[in-house]
């Protein structure tokens, strides 16, 4: 199965932009139909099952205070950044979708009391 992360993205004057991600392939929209449409259009029947994670980017149980604000710092500076820090915010990356993951199985499968 194939996975979506939507991901919003600040643009000019702050209007809101979507980008979808799947794999080595993304898009953009004004809205999250509208980058996941211009990233479904050419699968015709490639791709059978598709999940979409929605990335809200905000600390939670999953990913911490420390770490959000850590990868946010590293992401305004992205263009800058020494190798050291480069590693870093990919690791920091990684540790989001993880958590994405994680919130998604909870809703799946919620925890017994």
């Amino acid at each position: 199965m194939t996975s979506i992360a939507m991901r919003t993205e600040n643009r000019q004057a702050g209007a809101p932009q979507f980008r979808a991600v799947a794999g080595n392939r993304q898009s953009v929209g004004r809205t999250m139909g509208e980058a996941l449409d211009a990233l479904t259009t050419d699968w015709h029947d490639d791709i059978q099952e598709t999940a979409v994670f929605i990335q809200r980017l905000r600390p939670d149980a999953y990913f911490t205070a420390a770490q959000y604000h850590r990868m946010q710092e590293l992401l305004t500076r992205r263009a800058t950044l020494t190798a050291q820090e480069r590693v870093e915010l990919e690791t920091l990356i990684d540790a989001e979708l993880d958590a994405t993951v994680a919130r998604t199985e909870s809703l799946i499968r919620p925890r017994q009391p």
